[in-house]
């Protein structure tokens, strides 16, 4: 059986966002710490690459919860649980974190979250960990 790690080898996490302050912050920290990492505005950008399994993991920036949610949703879909979903998200109440779990999602990380922790929990769900749920 081939581990997890190797089955990512080449293979880039991808950042779903449309906000480009998040996307400097995180797709910087990713190539500093030498993940080349992709990033996309849009959900019909992000199918492809997904349909593609071009990804590793795929990281959603969940800004408006009445639209991001759907998007996880139709994400979640594609991925058929092939490669982590991870939620990133500044609505971290018990109802944003009910909706991460039952779409699937492999984590939950709150905004603000620093680079570090983005960096530790897309290792540990590219590992194959699930369920993780990071709020500070």
């Amino acid at each position: 059986m081939v581990s997890e790690s190797l089955r990512h080898k080449g293979r880039p996490p991808l950042l779903v966002s449309s906000n480009a302050d998040v996307v400097d912050l995180y797709i910087l920290a990713l190539r500093s710490a030498r993940i080349g990492a992709l990033s996309v505005g849009a959900v019909d950008e992000a199918a492809q690459l997904i349909r593609d399994r071009s990804v590793s993991a795929v990281i959603v920036d969940v800004a408006n919860p009445a639209v991001d949610w759907d998007l996880c949703r139709t994400l979640q879909a594609i991925i058929e649980g092939e490669i982590p979903l991870i939620v990133l998200t500044g609505w971290i109440d018990a109802e944003a974190r009910q909706m991460a779990s039952s779409i699937g999602c492999a984590a939950f990380i709150a905004k603000p979250a620093s680079p570090e922790r983005l960096l530790d929990v897309l290792h540990r769900t590219r590992m194959g960990e699930r369920g993780i749920v990071s709020v500070d």
